[in-house]
């Protein structure tokens, strides 16, 4: 689906340097030390950064792309059922949204958010809330790989256990594929076939237990 090759990737000195593939049905996880480079890399395989060196190809299929909520500014009134339907949009026109989009939006509402937050604005949510809707708005693209960054930042148990179901379901029955990351990878190991370590500058493949004992641990600020 995805190819970075020989890619050189980051804003400043260290960089990362990577080969990587990205199929249909991969469920991936990527761990490492804060300022490794893990964002940069999430953001280069969206297409959102330009690599320095190297090729990335994209064979197929649409991204969707869950931003870490903390850099997000919400200065518009707009509602969580808005932004659903805002991202349903990206493959039309707003105005020629079809019966079966709208019936998308719902499914997708039903499943990631709860009834009495649906219609409030967004800025009025807790950061939780917020990282759901955020997973709503990209599940509405109908993407072929989602991408993840730190979706579980500030989010309660009981949400973290729903994302990982949902983001489950979206691999295993679809066919799809996820790449994910996070510090805190314990509700997402069950779906997780692989696992990517960024650290002094390369990005290396790992065990499920390496990952999560190695690289899992470290907390703090998004490189």
């Amino acid at each position: 689906m995805i190819t970075l090759e020989n890619a050189v990737i980051g804003y400043t000195i260290p960089l990362l340097q990577c080969d990587l593939k990205i199929a249909p049905g991969d469920f991936v996880l990527v761990g490492g030390p804060n300022g490794a480079g893990k964002s940069a890399l999430l953001r280069t395989i969206a297409g959102l950064l330009k690599l320095r060196e190297g090729s990335r190809v994209q064979r197929f299929g649409q991204l969707g792309w869950v931003p870490q909520q903390g850099i997000l500014r919400w200065p518009l009134p707009v509602t969580a059922r808005e932004m659903i339907h805002l991202g349903a949009s990206a493959a039309g026109p707003w105005w020629k949204t079809s019966r079966k989009a709208e019936q998308h939006c719902q499914t997708i509402m039903a499943e990631v958010l709860e009834p009495g937050w649906i219609d409030r604005p967004v800025a009025e949510l807790s950061g939780g809330q917020r990282q759901r809707v955020l997973l709503a708005r990209a599940l509405a693209t109908n993407p072929d790989c989602l991408l993840l960054d730190e979706p579980t930042a500030g989010v309660d148990v009981k949400s973290q256990a729903l994302l990982a179901e949902v983001l489950g379901r979206y691999q295993s029955e679809r066919g799809r594929a996820v790449v994910l990351v996070t510090h805190e990878p314990n509700p997402f190991l069950p779906n997780a076939n692989r696992f990517l370590q960024v650290a002094s500058g390369q990005l290396t493949p790992v065990t499920s237990n390496h990952w999560n004992q190695e690289t899992a641990t470290h907390n703090g600020a998004p490189c």
